[in-house]
């Protein structure tokens, strides 16, 4: 990057005006900003890494250790909501704020239709179908390894694309694999089940190699704006302070219906709407009950909530649509491997069985709690290192 590049980078991002704007106007004044700025030639004998920047410390680092490791590094941050949110607020500042500390271009992509109609609305309609949607795993699949992955390979002529994401891409004879991150307790492989072969070629996952604490120490280190933002916990586009129902409230109308027990079928209550609730809740059914119950069923077309001992929960199959397979070739037989039902939950010993359909059928050993339609179930090899594929839970 020239010199006059950097200087006009640094007076974009110190502009007074930034300092004494309402909080609105800044973030919409740095999304204008970096999505007008042009993009400078890739430096004789460089590579060029488009770095997929939130402002949180582990894009923010990502950027870090591949500008030292030699590589020519451009963040890009994809511009999602207007303003009010977590992510297009204080994370698209600091985003660039550290794009400036490491004299590195900072580009912002508009995407926020997209994010409205495939994340958001995805989103309700999930809800509103009683399942219980990931939309972190779906904004992988289509706003950070799709929008924003075709804007650094193709305009801003990146060879890689890389992420904060905790998790291992490694380079074999056959193509490359996803593997688990070195950290267990930040491993996120599970909602990277969707990527190709083809995607992971040109990907750099730079922190399946440290642990969050390094991480941290890394940033912290080089005083990052970034180094000692929290983790976020929620949905980025659910405003703070309210909880997912509070949200889900302004925009699927009340429903209500009987809020029914799974083994006795004594009707227990009424709900005011089945988008209130997901599989395997036991706080907030609105209910008096000696027993600990848990939500089993949900049927919208019925208006009826099923709960239940947890015993009810428990299911040994299920069976999953538009599988995603990180192989070479996809299986075209039963094969064992582990299966995840959820991201916190633990691998369990599985037969997975190709359905024609694109789909898969997965037959625990043992039965699983809580299996959800609208999540997804992700396999592993046997060993559990390698993320093998995955599908959306019918």
């Amino acid at each position: 990057m020239t010199s006059t590049t950097n200087e006009n980078n640094r007076a974009a991002m110190a502009s007074p005006s930034l300092e004494t704007l309402p909080q609105e106007d800044e973030v919409m004044a740095v999304c204008q900003t970096a999505s007008k700025r042009s993009v400078s030639p890739v430096p004789a004998g460089k590579v060029r890494v488009a770095v997929a920047m939130s402002g949180g410390v582990d894009s923010s680092t990502t950027a870090l250790l591949l500008r030292e490791a030699g590589y020519d590094v451009v963040g890009v941050t994809g511009w999602l909501i207007k303003s009010g949110s977590r992510c297009c607020d204080t994370g698209m500042i600091d985003a660039a704020r550290v794009c400036e500390q490491l004299e590195i271009e900072h580009h912002a992509v508009d995407l926020r239709e997209l994010f409205k109609s495939q994340i958001i609305d995805q989103f309700h309609q999930s809800y509103a179908q009683a399942r219980t949607p990931l939309p972190c795993s779906l904004c992988n699949t289509l706003i950070k390894w799709g929008a924003l992955y075709n804007y650094g390979k193709k305009l801003l002529d990146a060879s890689y694309i890389a992420t904060g994401h905790y998790a291992r891409v490694v380079q074999g004879e056959s193509g490359p694999s996803l593997a688990r991150a070195l950290d267990p307790s930040k491993d996120q492989s599970y909602v990277l089940w969707g990527l190709t072969m083809e995607q992971l070629r040109s990907t750099l996952l730079p922190l399946g190699d440290y642990s969050k604490v390094e991480i941290r120490k890394i940033a912290e280190s080089h005083s990052l704006v970034s180094a000692n933002r929290p983790d976020s916990q929620d949905l980025c586009f659910i405003p703070k302070g309210q909880t997912t129902q509070d949200y889900l409230a302004k925009f699927l109308s009340e429903a209500p219906g009987p809020i029914i027990h799974a083994v006795s079928g004594k009707v227990l209550g009424e709900h005011r709407g089945t988008h209130n609730f997901t599989i395997g809740q036991r706080k907030g059914l609105g209910i008096a009950s000696s027993e600990i119950l848990y939500v089993t069923a949900i049927d919208p077309e019925l208006r009826t909530v099923y709960a239940g001992p947890k015993e009810a929960l428990l299911r040994r199959e299920l069976t999953g649509s538009s599988a995603n397979w990180i192989l070479p070739s996809p299986p075209g037989k039963p094969f064992e491997a582990l299966a995840k039902v959820r991201y916190n939950s633990k691998p369990a010993k599985a037969e997975i069985t190709p359905l024609p359909d694109g789909g898969l059928k997965v037959v625990f050993e043992e039965a699983q709690p809580a299996i959800a339609a609208g999540q997804v179930v992700a396999v592993y090899d046997p060993t559990d290192t390698y993320i093998l594929g995955g599908a959306w839970i019918d």
